[in-house]
């Protein structure tokens, strides 16, 4: 597993082009991007087909989510795995479609979720999964970032997050919130919501979205509701998600890196957990987890399955939004029933 094709050289895709290269340094990569590449220290194309020459043993597909199934075609037979980026499709109806496409092509596939690959969030879900302070009663997570600041140096109203026809919007770009949220609590049985455009930036895509959940649990986790709260407009970067709990309150700060309780008894705070400073990148944790699944096809990566299942959520969000706020059930979860 020596060839890696890389699609798109946005801010992603040179992230990933960073860690390839520090986990594998006698690779072959090839990027293919619709930007003209040359002169630069790698080996690059604008054009799909010069992939299916280069024969990559692994590909990661970055970009836009309009673009996925191009990239997949473009894929030889024998490719061993696919890593992509979130979000995995534009709707639920594509996310189904391209599932099907990676099935009946034999690919192993993941998806980059890469926060399921902090140590902090790590110790927050073994932390409720042993019912550390008790059952679980409620759950509370907030995410906001403003828009503007997320690139350095790009204009945020040309970026993927700031179109719709490209997979942007809250609700698609900040899916890590729904991807963490139902591998820790469970999966979603319903939700109500609103989402729109509260700020005067120069977009076309929701930037706030409220959500009430109901998860379903787990056999380590019983079901509780939920809130979250997500937004391109705060400047006060914030990931945070609360577990209230019978004997007290968890915490994970996200921005932070760290986990803390307050118990019953407690007046404050206390830190149970904080990330080294040294610890290696959630990107870097995530690739060599892929280069595991690869040869055994499986891993603690967010499947394909599992993804679908987070597009069927966003699907009953807007459907709950067009209905001003009335109790909407996922796809997914209509089948489990």
């Amino acid at each position: 597993m020596n060839r890696v094709a890389i699609f798109g050289y946005g801010s992603s895709g040179r992230r990933h082009l960073a860690t390839v290269r520090a986990s594998m340094p006698s690779a072959e990569i090839l990027v293919c991007s619709s930007q003209n590449l040359t002169g630069k220290p790698f080996d690059s194309t604008t054009l799909l087909a010069d992939v299916s020459d280069f024969k990559p043993d692994l590909a990661i597909i970055c970009g836009a989510a309009s673009t996925r199934f191009d990239a997949i075609e473009a894929l030889p037979a024998h490719t061993r795995g696919i890593l992509i980026e979130k979000p995995f499709a534009v709707d639920y109806q594509q996310g189904v479609a391209l599932s099907a496409e990676i099935e009946s092509r034999g690919y192993f596939a993941q998806v980059g979720y890469n926060l399921r690959f902090s140590p902090s969030l790590a110790v927050f879900k073994s932390k409720i999964e042993a019912a550390y302070l008790g059952d679980v009663l409620s759950v509370r997570a907030e995410t906001g970032q403003h828009l503007g600041s997320w690139r350095t140096g790009q204009d945020y109203r040309h970026t993927v997050s700031a179109q719709n026809a490209l997979g942007g919007g809250v609700l698609r770009e900040l899916s890590h919130e729904l991807d963490y949220l139902t591998w820790i609590f469970g999966k979603v049985a319903w939700v109500t919501a609103w989402h729109g455009r509260q700020s005067s930036m120069d977009i076309n895509v929701e930037d706030t979205a409220h959500v009430t959940l109901a998860f379903e649990g787990s056999d380590r986790v019983r079901p509780a509701i939920g809130q979250l709260n997500l937004d391109f407009v705060r400047h006060d970067h914030t990931r945070r998600v609360s577990a209230v709990c019978e004997g007290g309150t968890l915490r994970w700060d996200g921005v932070l890196g760290m986990v803390e309780q307050w118990r019953a008894e407690d007046s404050d705070w206390e830190v149970l957990h904080e990330d080294a400073a040294e610890a290696p990148s959630t990107y870097a944790e995530q690739w060599e987890s892929f280069l595991q699944a690869v040869q055994t096809s499986a891993g603690v990566g967010a499947s394909v399955p599992e993804v679908v299942e987070v597009l069927s959520v966003i699907e009953a969000i807007r459907s709950s939004n067009e209905a001003e706020g009335q109790r909407r059930t996922p796809i997914a979860a209509e089948a489990r029933t």
